[in-house]
């Protein structure tokens, strides 16, 4: 019966140091996952950063390679397209545009508050289904250079988010190997 419990004591010896060896490995895994976590957004930030510069090169009129011009273009559509319907918006709820700075301007105001012209009263009547119109036909366009740009920028995309992978891997790799 000793021998029993001496082989017990053993065998749950040597579980109980795998069961922690195993534990181990389970915590040095999730510290790793969240290296690589860490790393990943990191580069995020990094690529948002990137495309923010490329943007402002193309807004200050530097050459742009192809695929970057027809994202570009297609950002700098889609503000116009946000702004054209803030101004229907603010003409909706009553607003007016400056005929001098182009600005928005209460109706109610007898000056523009921005570039201090007076306003004068014009009829801005937006029927919803002319909006609606536009709406369709500016979006199909959008869609259409969209689609062009997403087209072109698929394969740098690819390729750099390959290269951001095999980077994270090689570290992770790196960081292993220490």
């Amino acid at each position: 019966m000793k021998d029993f419990f001496e082989d017990l004591g053993k065998r749950l010896s040597e579980t109980a140091e795998a069961v922690t060896a195993k534990a181990g490995d389970a915590i040095e895994i999730q510290k790793l996952k969240a290296q690589i976590r860490e790393l990943a957004r990191g580069n995020a930030e990094d690529l948002m950063e990137l495309g923010q510069s490329i943007y402002d090169r193309f807004e200050n009129g530097e050459e742009l390679d192809e695929a970057s011009k027809g994202l570009c273009e297609a950002i700098a559509s889609r503000k116009e397209s946000i702004e054209e319907y803030e101004n229907k918006i603010e003409g909706l709820k009553g607003a007016c545009e400056c005929t001098r700075c182009g600005k928005m301007v209460a109706k109610d105001m007898a000056f523009c508050p921005y570039c201090g012209s007076p306003v004068t009263e014009e009829e801005d009547i937006f029927e919803a289904d002319d909006l609606a119109q536009e709406v369709r036909e500016e979006a199909e366009e959008a869609e259409e250079s969209v689609t062009e740009a997403a087209e072109a920028a698929v394969e740098s995309v690819t390729e750099a988010a390959e290269e951001a992978v095999d980077a994270v891997e090689e570290s992770v790799k790196e960081e292993t190997e220490e």
